[in-house]
C-alpha cells in the first residue's frame, strides 16, 4: 500500500509540474502577444511620419504651438536637414525626444 501511495504521489507531482510548465507557456505567450501589439503600434505612431518632418509636423508631434516648435529648432543638438530650411529627420526627431525626456 506504501508502494501505491508513493507511485500515486509521483503521478500527482508529474501532472503539477506539467500543469505549471502550461501554466509558463501560457504567461510567456501572452507577454511576447501583447509586445508584438506595443512594438506595431510603435511603428504606426512612428512611421505615420515622412522621413522629414515640417514645422507642423512638428507642431503635431509635440501637440504645442508655433512659438514653441520655434523655440525647440533653437534648442542646440536638435536634429535639423542640412540641405532643406524648416525641415527634420524623423528617425532623429524621435530618438532626439527619447534622449531628451525624463
Amino acid at each position: 500500500m506504501a508502494k501505491k501511495n508513493e507511485i500515486n504521489q509521483v503521478n500527482i507531482e508529474v501532472k503539477i509540474a506539467e500543469l505549471e510548465l502550461e501554466i509558463v507557456k501560457l504567461k510567456i505567450q501572452q507577454v511576447a502577444e501583447e509586445a508584438f501589439l506595443q512594438g506595431v503600434e510603435y511603428g504606426k505612431q512612428q512611421h505615420k511620419w515622412p522621413p522629414l518632418l515640417t514645422n507642423s509636423d512638428l507642431k503635431e508631434i509635440f501637440q504645442c504651438s508655433d512659438t514653441v516648435v520655434h523655440q525647440l529648432k533653437k534648442i542646440s543638438g536638435f536634429p535639423k536637414f542640412p540641405y532643406m530650411q524648416a525641415r527634420y529627420p524623423r528617425d532623429e526627431v524621435f530618438e532626439w525626444i527619447k534622449n531628451n525626456s525624463i
